[in-house]
């Protein structure tokens, strides 16, 4: 049987994973299809939607591997992937060839760029959802699109799936929300998702880079490693659910959406909220903050948490005529109600480039918060006595060290 080059090329896929190589016909058979099979458009000249829409309905009852060859793909409207029964469902895999050759394009006028629900839309439901499947090697690009809060990821009901080697650039809200859906059961865990991201970079957006927005207990157990949180207005990460880790993640110039632009009110690099019943069991290890604009780490209600080996950066890199931050962690951020209890930081590295003010661990709202060791913590200042900077500012008396129970104990 002879094939034309153009039909050879379009049907194979050449899908690189790490260390090795796998040979696939990413046109035949129910478990991996390629997008340009069935109508999308590499060159960016027509708009893909309808073939990715088609794509997905062919694989959606068994699961298996969109694949989006090298190319731009102009994407108009949401590209829904829902659930349409009460049973668990396979996931599906939307994999491009790489972050610089696959890019999605997004000119929608409302809504997210993907939409992913694990639940019917009507009940009654169970712990239905989709389970596995991933979003991997290719950069969603928000542009373009009209929607003045439009994010790149909507994510509901989805329980282990990867999202990794992903780029999320210029959306003008958020570029992942966890949202549930508390009409249909008001238990958030038959709604909620949880998730593994590696490798994924997200850049320049006009809310939050994650926002965790489904309310309490709404997308627990997410594990990011290798992220990269940059040029987030509001913040990079937004947490209120428990047992999130991150590990070798960035966090900077979170306050911005871009080096020209004003800062916005908010600006944290990492905010975990949640609720005073709730044990968070956060993990945070190993990461960077660097010149996020109101506090690198900000903790409304924390609880039995470890902060450990964190590198916190103050600068004025993008000419605020001060120092950013002004407080490195603020522990009982927001309102009177915040509360934080058993919380551990442990070789925490503080570094200070420009001169000016500002302070590395401040208690906000004390009187809800007890139960806090600050151990081992390092002390750099590179502008040789040109800064004001205070170690610790808001749990002056001794009393309250003693009632609290607070340790610290610093290295340098």
């Amino acid at each position: 049987m002879r094939i034309s080059r153009r039909k050879f090329i379009s049907s194979t896929a050449i899908l690189c994973t790490a260390g090795s190589s796998l040979i696939v016909n990413a046109g035949v058979g129910p478990h991996l299809v390629n997008v340009i099979e069935f109508g999308a458009d590499p060159m960016g000249v027509n708009d893909s939607a309808n073939a990715v829409k088609k794509a997905i309905d062919q694989i959606s009852k068994f699961g298996g591997t969109v694949y989006f060859p090298a190319g731009t793909y102009r994407i108009s409207r949401t590209i829904e992937w829902t659930n349409p029964s009460n049973q668990r469902a396979n996931g599906i895999l939307f994999l491009g060839d790489g972050t610089h050759s696959t890019v999605l394009k997004s000119e929608c006028t409302t809504g997210p760029l993907f939409r992913i629900r694990g639940i019917p839309i009507k009940g009654p439901i169970s712990t239905t959802f989709f389970w596995g499947g991933g979003i991997k090697q290719l950069t969603l690009n928000g542009s373009a699109a009209a929607d003045r809060d439009h994010d790149a990821l909507e994510i509901l009901g989805w329980w282990y799936g990867e999202i990794s080697q992903v780029r999320i650039v210029r959306f003008s809200r958020h570029g992942i929300r966890a949202i549930t859906d508390l009409v249909i059961n008001p238990n958030p865990d038959f709604s909620a998702s949880a998730l593994i991201i590696n490798g994924t970079w997200i850049e320049r957006c006009g809310g939050w880079g994650y926002i965790d927005d489904g309310g309490i207990q709404g997308s627990p157990a997410w594990t990011w490693t290798h992220c990269v949180f940059v040029l987030c207005s509001f913040g990079g990460a937004y947490v209120q659910s428990s047992s999130h880790a991150f590990v070798k993640c960035s966090f900077s110039a979170c306050g911005w959406s871009d080096e020209k632009a004003k800062p916005s009110s908010l600006g944290y690099g990492l905010f975990i909220d949640g609720a005073v019943t709730a044990s968070s069991r956060q993990w945070v290890e190993g990461c960077e903050f660097d010149t996020n604009y109101a506090a690198h780490v900000a903790l409304r209600f924390a609880s039995s948490s470890s902060f450990i080996n964190n590198r916190f950066i103050f600068n004025d890199r993008y000419h605020t005529g001060h120092l950013c931050p002004p407080i490195g962690v603020e522990i009982g951020a927001g309102d009177t109600k915040a509360t934080v209890r058993s919380v551990e930081f442990k070789q925490s590295f503080f570094r200070i480039d420009t001169p000016g003010k500002a302070t590395g661990f401040q208690w906000s709202n004390p009187s809800n918060v007890r139960d806090i060791s600050i151990v081992n913590s390092i002390y750099s200042d590179n502008t040789l006595g040109k800064v004001a900077f205070t170690r610790y500012k808001g749990h002056e008396t001794k009393a309250a060290k003693n009632i609290n129970n607070y340790v610290i104990e610093d290295s340098l």
